[in-house]
């Protein structure tokens, strides 16, 4: 217990002694039943997030040039408050945090991301963080979570292919599909989203973006983009593929598939595009499962899935706070 010049309690300056790097934080694998004994308290919750760099662990006085002491307070939100003891000014344990615009409690919204991250039905969540009676509660921090996701593409963008490390080339299959296009004639007519994806053959590391038109202009800056020179391409007859082999003088090998025959080249093997094929019907599924038919949100659905198939060999909840972490810097 830290003790004043009078030898007083004083209030501690710190939440914690140690803070984990994000590297660490990386690693974790939490279980639900551990994680809730670890956030039982309000204080323990503030000390796990403080721990892992998600809230301040001390908060410095620039008027007063001293550090701020946090104090119990009955009616702060959390329990607590940060206080200088000489201008009194107080702040928010949340403060400049990512929970900061939150009403809900820390022990709340940690176990709201911790079943959001394996993309628990919505009733589980509803019922594991108690918000079945706040749907509109419920939805924003679904919009919040991913738009970390958005942000974490933005500044950390995917590129994928290239040269193993035995000097052979990576595989890559591209594949363009529209969503929310009107099928047979049937329904109401809506212009839908193109969507060109890539993905390694072996390492499943992938990439979707939205396409404003199929003109080989367009498709071949965004392969250019996202694909590494040195990849062998795979890809069907579509015409706007035609000038990949001569990209850049030929940074790229390049193989068609007939896709009206089959997914696999019968005189050829390896030339097929089962891997974009299998990647299509996940995102459909993604988008059924999540949002039903809401066209406005389907860019920021996108981009979650595909956030979420970058982390897939690591905790999705693990990566997430580490995310948090990367944005909101303390």
């Amino acid at each position: 217990m830290q003790r004043d010049a009078r030898g007083r309690p004083s209030a501690p300056t710190k939440i914690v002694e140690e803070l984990f790097p994000i590297d660490v934080v990386m690693q974790e694998n939490w279980r639900l039943l551990d994680l809730g004994f670890s956030i039982l308290q309000p204080m323990s919750a503030i000390q796990w997030l403080a721990q892992r760099r998600l809230i301040k662990n001390s908060v410095f006085c620039k008027n007063c040039n001293i550090q701020f002491g946090l104090n119990t307070y009955k009616d702060a939100k959390d329990g607590y408050r940060w206080n200088c003891k000489k201008c009194f000014k107080r702040k928010s344990v949340r403060d400049d945090s990512f929970f900061s615009e939150s009403r809900l409690s820390l022990q709340t919204l940690i176990t709201y991301i911790y079943c959001w991250s394996p993309n628990m039905p919505v009733s589980q969540i509803q019922h594991e963080t108690g918000m079945k009676d706040s749907p509109n509660t419920f939805a924003d921090w679904a919009s919040f979570c991913r738009d970390v996701c958005e942000v974490d593409l933005e500044t950390n963008p995917l590129v994928i292919g290239g040269i193993n490390t035995d000097g052979t080339p990576i595989v890559v299959e591209i594949d363009q599909i529209k969503f929310f296009h009107r099928k047979h004639h049937r329904g109401q007519w809506r212009q839908g989203h193109w969507v060109l994806g890539g993905i390694e053959r072996v390492s499943q590391k992938c990439f979707l973006v939205e396409v404003a038109d199929q003109t080989a202009e367009t498709l071949q800056n965004l392969i250019l983009k996202f694909i590494l020179p040195g990849t062998h391409i795979v890809s069907d007859g579509w015409a706007s593929y035609a000038g990949i082999k001569n990209l850049h003088h030929g940074i790229y090998s390049y193989a068609v598939v007939n896709q009206e025959k089959s997914f696999v080249e019968p005189l050829d093997n390896e030339t097929h595009t089962k891997n974009i094929e299998n990647l299509w019907l996940q995102v459909k599924r993604k988008m059924r499962h999540q949002f039903g038919t809401r066209e406005d949100l389907f860019t920021s659905h996108l981009h979650e899935f595909l956030w979420r198939q970058r982390y897939k060999d690591v905790s999705i909840f693990s990566a997430f706070l580490s995310c948090v972490s990367r944005q909101y810097p303390l």
